[in-house]
């Protein structure tokens, strides 16, 4: 019987497999302002690490988010907390392995989905403060 292990996962499974968690879609909501370190986002999250990084393999097994890698000079790593070196280029460069981000599927679904659900929580806190204000004005 033939492996499907190539194949793509359509884009619902994909949205399904961040809303099965809200820790996931917290995590894409932080990823898409910014790469983070795992330790930065379970202490801005107030998540265990080892919870986080469950989550972020799961995400990441889904193709939403990757491991940021780039090239820094060694006097860049070094203030890099937490970087991980892989290689050195043949020009002096360190390959480093530095947090995680989102991937272009990762981006889409953070745009199309977590996005606007924010913008409605928003939305509603500051209505929900205006008609406060209201009231408190008609007594």
């Amino acid at each position: 019987m033939p492996e499907k292990k190539g194949k793509k996962k359509p884009i619902f499974e994909k949205v399904g497999l961040v809303f099965r968690n809200p820790t996931r879609v917290e995590i894409l909501r932080e990823l898409s302002s910014e790469s983070q370190r795992p330790v930065d986002l379970a202490n801005k999250l107030e998540v265990e690490r080892q919870n986080i990084n469950y989550h972020i393999g799961a995400l990441k097994r889904g193709g939403l988010i990757k491991t940021q890698r780039m090239e820094v000079s060694e006097e860049e790593a070094s203030k890099l907390k937490g970087a991980i070196i892989n290689n050195v280029t043949e020009n002096g460069k360190l390959k480093i392995s530095y947090g995680v981000e989102l991937t272009e599927n990762g981006k889409e679904i953070a745009t199309q989905f977590i996005d606007p659900l924010y913008e409605k929580k928003n939305w509603e806190e500051a209505h929900k403060e205006e008609r406060k204000n209201k009231k408190k004005e008609e007594k």
